[in-house]
């Protein structure tokens, strides 16, 4: 579980770069902040992998040219992160369908020329609650903020993973009637529904298995109203965003006795699904929980 970090992840010798060294790495804008290339990292060192992860910012209007840029220079893959999530897929010369329906792409493997899009977000969202929650989604009730890339992500995979019904708010109808149409193309037995934040969704929140913020922010004051009161143990409450501390919906819902959980696990068990697609071995995912919390930790100092 996430407990704090101990112990190196390294299994012994340093990072040499070399003539043989394989390249993966990060696309998107800005990068300055992403944990990715600690939790890669330490995994190829880890394994001993002759591999190197390393940040790509790419500007505006250059999407093409650093796609042309990474097969050029031969890279093994890439994962591709805001705001590029979407661009890439007509650049691509196959999709992987759970990508083709969230509309959205983080991971690419270059095989013999060819770039390969997948999507492991949702994935790691599901193997996250599985694994470190140990939650069953099955006829769950789910209640979703944001109708961005992530929640699409999200919700896809709940959908696909037998829940019983989802209801999107959303500032934006159009956003959330186009994420209501993919999970049900996805999922045609799937209840769905959407919500502005203006409308009283108290019973919503009240009869919900598990509510998700799947927006930034992290503080709700007027912009999305999220009534903590209702909550109680019967509630699983994620946050897709993570830092070392808990975002204060997870404060406030875990003070009421409900189930938490933030989004460290999304990233940890996304990262563990990219590297297994770039290098077909199993991945160290404690090794690289550790890296990453580590990472977290180094933040604050």
């Amino acid at each position: 579980g996430w407990r704090k970090a101990r112990g190196g992840a390294s299994g012994g010798k340093p990072m040499r770069i070399d003539g043989s060294t394989r390249l993966v790495g990060i696309v998107g804008n800005p990068l300055s902040h992403s944990l990715s290339p600690t939790i890669h990292n330490a995994a190829f060192d880890y394994l001993g992998l002759n591999w190197c992860y390393v940040p790509l910012p790419v500007e505006e209007g250059r999407l093409v040219e650093a796609l042309q840029g990474i097969e050029a220079l031969r890279f093994a893959g890439i994962n591709v992160t805001m705001p590029y999530k979407t661009d890439v897929l007509p650049l691509l010369d196959e999709v992987a369908m759970f990508a083709e329906s969230v509309g959205a792409v983080n991971t690419i493997l270059l095989d013999k020329g060819r770039l390969i899009g997948y999507n492991t977000d949702g994935r790691g969202f599901y193997t996250a609650l599985v694994r470190d929650v140990g939650y069953d989604v099955k006829d769950k009730r789910i209640l979703v903020l944001g109708a961005g890339g992530a929640s699409r992500s999200v919700t896809v995979s709940l959908a696909l993973a037998g829940c019983a019904s989802i209801v999107i708010v959303n500032r934006s109808p159009d956003r959330s009637r186009q994420l209501a149409e993919i999970i049900t193309r996805s999922a045609p037995d799937i209840e769905v529904a959407w919500l502005s934040p203006d409308d009283n969704y108290d019973i919503v929140v009240a009869e919900s298995d598990l509510i998700i913020n799947a927006t930034p922010l992290t503080i709700f004051n007027g912009s999305l109203r999220v009534p903590v009161s209702l909550l109680n143990k019967n509630h699983l409450v994620c946050d897709l965003n993570y830092s070392l501390y808990q975002p204060p919906l997870l404060q406030e819902a875990e003070a009421r006795g409900a189930e938490v959980m933030d989004g460290k696990g999304m990233l940890l068990y996304q990262a563990a699904a990219a590297f297994e697609i770039w290098t077909g071995l199993e991945a160290p995912v404690e090794v690289m929980r550790t890296a990453l919390l580590r990472a977290l930790e180094e933040a604050y100092i």
